[in-house]
């Protein structure tokens, strides 16, 4: 499945490389500090955001998922359901780093 370059400028995220699929790019935007959510995943393309997350465990990548409701950038409302968010917060993404750099 394509990730859309336009629609992730959209929200203000990077750009996807040309070589990263849905996983590497999910795994990229949270290091960097961002939250994506459920709702943003799939404006951009990536309709199985609670899919990757188990991989991203089994990986043994520590991050923070948590539930929560959120703007749908679709509609630009806040639907009443709560969805998935995932980041890394400061002491995970330099640990994430440390463990690259090792």
């Amino acid at each position: 499945m394509m990730i859309h370059q336009d629609k992730c400028a959209e929200l203000g995220l990077p750009k996807p490389y040309n070589y990263e699929n849905q996983l590497t790019y999910v795994l990229r935007l949270i290091v960097e500090g961002h939250r994506l959510n459920t709702r943003k995943a799939r404006y951009i393309g990536i309709h199985n955001l609670h899919s990757l997350i188990p991989i991203l465990v089994k990986r043994g990548y520590q991050f923070e998922l948590t539930h929560g409701r959120v703007e749908c950038p679709f509609t630009k409302t806040v639907p009443p359901y709560p969805v998935d968010i995932v980041f890394m917060t400061e002491a995970q993404i330099r640990h994430y780093k440390e463990e690259k750099a090792a």
